[in-house]
């Protein structure tokens, strides 16, 4: 136990020195941790925007909602190359951090994502193996769900278009093949400029 508080205090001594914050709450029933690691973010923004999105969802997608709630494990916001991703090992859903406060987004928009890493999270739980070829079926079912709640949700707009846009992809476009390492690279280079901006 104290060797464990020990690796926790020095994580949390390097996030700090690094300028990251790490902070988790309770919002409507959902462990949601923020890794901030963006000093131009508030912290307290993010979970405002969480418990907005989450209480849409919670609205409009009732059954959706409670569905996240048996198959998430946790939400974590954190800087990542894409607005969310899926990790069934833990059952996170993730959200990225600057999608998550940008106010080009609305909270509509933020709560699609998740509702689209639900349906991802609910494959996960109902199939005992993991078929990549049925991935591009499981990323229509994932868009059919974020079209749904944007028809039901106000200010759906930007999500029906998006979902509707990606609907009528070929399989190869709509669950494309990702470089993650020079994804991650390029958040890496934004996230530089965007410090050096700052020091301006």
């Amino acid at each position: 136990m104290l060797l464990g508080n020990i690796a926790k205090w020095r994580n949390q001594l390097m996030q700090t020195l690094q300028g990251w914050t790490t902070e988790e709450r309770t919002i409507r029933g959902f462990s949601v941790k923020v890794v901030n690691s963006r000093p131009d973010i508030d912290t307290d923004a993010v979970f405002r925007r969480m418990d907005t999105a989450l209480g849409l969802i919670h609205t409009y997608q009732p059954r959706a909602f409670r569905r996240m709630q048996h198959d998430f494990e946790r939400i974590l916001v954190q800087r990542f190359p894409c607005r969310a991703a899926y990790f069934p090992d833990s059952r996170t859903c993730l959200t990225e951090l600057t999608f998550s406060v940008n106010p080009q987004f609305t909270e509509a928009q933020v709560a699609s994502s998740i509702v689209h890493e639900g349906v991802h999270a609910r494959v996960r739980q109902m199939c005992a193996t993991y078929e990549p070829d049925r991935l591009p079926r499981e990323e229509r079912l994932c868009r059919k769900a974020e079209l749904d709640f944007g028809l039901a949700v106000p200010g759906g707009e930007p999500v029906v278009m998006r979902a509707l846009e990606s609907l009528a992809l070929a399989d190869e476009d709509v669950a494309p093949a990702i470089d993650w390492t020079e994804a991650q690279r390029r958040v890496a280079g934004a996230d530089a400029a965007n410090a050096a901006g700052d020091m301006k």
